[in-house]
């Protein structure tokens, strides 16, 4: 007769067993879904940041535009042009 109530009692709890196990699936999935929103949120907000700071760099600050070399450039070609309506006589 014990045999018989183990056995009942362990298939009731493998009864309510899924059940648990799928609540419990649902809270780590749960968990795992925050922990990426978490993640996606600082990255936009490190995305912002950066954005933010090149926005506030100036515009020569980065070396890309290197004003010295083309006004240097323009200077020589101004006087090729002096040079060359001179010697059109314009």
């Amino acid at each position: 007769m014990q045999n018989n109530n183990r056995k009942r009692s362990n298939e009731a709890a493998q009864d309510s067993n899924p059940v648990s196990q799928a609540a419990a699936l649902a809270v780590i999935g749960s968990l795992i879904a925050t922990l990426g929103d978490g993640i996606t949120t600082v990255a936009a907000v490190l995305a912002l940041q950066e954005a933010q700071q090149e926005a506030q760099q100036p515009v020569n600050g980065g070396g890309n535009i290197d004003l010295q070399g083309i006004n240097q450039q323009l200077n020589y070609l101004t006087k090729e042009v002096k040079k060359i309506k001179k010697t059109l006589n314009i």
